[in-house]
């Protein structure tokens, strides 16, 4: 995540990376393919729009399809009980295109982020 805020022009001290460390910790959940810990998802589900507060794949396990499994498995979960799923992500991150692919759509922007949403529904690419 450090190039994307950089990217940004963003500053990070170590008390603002430890708050977005224990921003919503207890929602954590580790990813693992085949034992193997491969990423971290931290996925609020309450109510009537989750909130995918922050996925990350290891360097070493990127380009795999992991994320995108990952990412289909909450809409699926979240489309069964009714809820949409928002996130927000950094303007230079390229995990953007892998959102609207998923079908995300930008609803609010900031100077840094887009702030998107998958609502109930069938978005492309969606299995």
């Amino acid at each position: 995540m450090t190039p994307h805020i950089q990217a940004e022009g963003l500053t990070q001290d170590d008390e603002e990376h430890l708050n977005r460390i224990k921003l919503r910790f207890d929602s954590a959940k580790i990813i693992s393919v085949k034992g193997k810990v491969c990423g971290l998802l931290k996925l609020v589900e309450e109510g009537d729009e989750w909130d995918l507060i922050q996925i990350q794949i290891d360097t070493h396990f990127r380009g795999k399809g992991i994320g995108q499994r990952v990412i289909k498995d909450v809409l699926k979960r979240a489309f069964a009980s009714g809820a949409s799923v928002k996130l927000s992500v950094l303007r230079s991150n390229p995990a953007k295109k892998l959102y609207e692919k998923l079908g995300f759509k930008p609803y609010m922007q900031t100077d840094t982020t887009f702030e998107m949403r998958a609502v109930v529904s069938s978005p492309p690419g969606f299995e």
